[in-house]
């Protein structure tokens, strides 16, 4: 059964069951809070895409992920664990990074210290296109 499926499925319940169910799926938590006003990029992770796809940033400032979809996502930027190079790039003296499962709701935060172009990807999405850029300007 299809993840569209179970979705549609659970809808067909009555409307509290539905809305007590989507809730505990990634309908709420910190991914559905405003940012705060301020320097920086930010990302919404959705079904097997990050949006947007670029963001650009300077040096010190932070990007924000926030899942909003119904599934686990991660932001992973280390070669090692990529299935294509291409997916995982870093620029000179960058370290990788790697947010660890972020749940349904989840939110994942990272400041950027190194100019350059930075390619990263979902772990569990990667082979579904779910990658993305980060360009950070001195």
């Amino acid at each position: 059964m299809t993840m569209f499926r179970r979705v549609k499925d659970l809808l067909r319940l009555s409307p509290f069951v539905s809305a007590v169910l989507l809730a505990s799926c990634g309908y709420n938590g910190p991914a559905h809070v405003s940012a705060p006003p301020g320097p920086g990029g930010e990302v919404t992770m959705g079904f097997e895409t990050f949006n947007p796809t670029i963001v650009y940033v300077r040096v010190g400032q932070m990007v924000t992920w926030r899942n909003t979809a119904v599934i686990t996502h991660t932001v992973t930027d280390d070669p090692k664990l990529a299935s294509s190079p291409a997916d995982a790039v870093l620029p000179a003296g960058a370290s990788a990074f790697n947010s660890g499962d972020i749940p349904a709701g989840g939110v994942y935060s990272y400041t950027f210290q190194t100019p350059g172009t930075y390619k990263y990807f979902c772990a569990h999405h990667e082979g579904m296109g779910m990658v993305g850029t980060i360009i950070v300007q001195p």
